[in-house]
């Protein structure tokens, strides 16, 4: 009996003192959350030159050159507004606003084109399939300093044109039907701009008249479909790389003059075009999920146990 409490008295002591430490010792916390989802591209609107943009080529043609049913959706931050938007039954409407997306041509006729541009503050988005056109305008001002989410949509065999912003329809009308896909193999005395998809400037280089866009761009997806018809939640996260998805930019390469497609396939890679004072495009850490909160710290174990062994005398 003697021996029984020499054994477990100090055995109780230190039972007694772990279950203390473990009230004392808070519970480790959870990781954070991605302090950055990455990057995003600062555009500075220097517009001529062939510089401050990203070139994707469609000719030989690549997914990215869609001309039927499209959805295009990027993330936009900007205060510079500028430029003028022309609504109305012309698809060239867009072109003296700042360029955020330009898949122009020179002149009339092959299959068609469109673009996307900023103009006092606000989305305008154009359609043309030869001499027929249509451009609408959105009511949103947008250059507000704030990501954005945009989202423009068109359907091939309706004609139907809309704008969304941050999930909100903000514009839409009818514009031409059919394909408005860039020819491949058309005939062009400008090779170093027509045959390309352009982000961020005037593709074509023609002057102070035709504005190039000034902000930030990020996670530029291009789908085959009409995603949106009515209103929907704004994404708070990048977007998904579905089979929908046939371009995907999401600007993360953080150096370099690469732009990697991160669609299925990745068929579609662009090129960034660097320069200009001050130079663009430039990477940059600000991106619409680089404020994503930590996630939350579970509470101590306020229900720590000890566990005394039996002892049969």
């Amino acid at each position: 009996m003697h021996r029984y409490h020499v054994w477990f008295a100090p055995l109780l002591t230190a039972l007694v003192a772990l279950a203390s430490l473990s009230f004392a010792m808070p519970a480790p916390a959870s990781p954070a959350g991605p302090a950055s989802s990455g990057y995003a591209l600062q555009f500075y609107g220097n517009g001529m030159s062939d510089i401050d943009r990203v070139k994707v080529r469609i000719d030989p043609h690549v997914p990215a050159d869609v001309g039927g049913d499209f959805t295009i959706e990027f993330w936009m931050k900007t205060t510079a507004a500028g430029g003028s938007c022309s609504p109305g039954n012309t698809g060239d409407g867009w072109i003296t606003g700042r360029t955020i997306i330009d898949r122009d041509v020179y002149g009339n006729g092959d299959h068609g084109d469109y673009g996307i541009s900023l103009a006092g503050g606000r989305i305008c988005f154009g359609v043309a399939q030869g001499a027929s056109g249509r451009t609408i305008y959105g009511s949103t001002n947008v250059a507000n300093g704030q990501w954005r989410h945009i989202a423009v949509t068109r359907s091939a065999s309706s004609g139907q044109m809309r704008i969304f912003v941050d999930g909100q329809l903000d514009a839409q009308g009818t514009g031409p039907a059919g394909d408005i896909s860039y020819r491949d193999g058309r005939s062009t005395s400008y090779p170093n701009s027509d045959p390309f998809l352009v982000f961020g400037a005037e593709k074509h280089d023609a002057g102070s008249a035709y504005p190039s866009y000034i902000g930030l761009l990020d996670d530029i997806r291009i789908s085959n479909v009409v995603r949106y018809t009515s209103a929907f939640t704004r994404p708070t996260a990048p977007h998904a790389a579905d089979g929908q998805t046939v371009a995907l930019y999401r600007f993360d390469e953080g150096s370099g003059t690469a732009v990697i497609d991160s669609a299925p396939g990745g068929s579609s890679p662009g090129v960034r075009r660097f320069g200009g004072s001050p130079a663009g495009p430039v990477y940059v850490t600000d991106t619409p999920f680089s404020s994503l909160p930590p996630s939350p710290t579970p509470p101590p174990n306020l229900n720590p146990r000890a566990y005394l062994p039996l002892v049969v005398r």
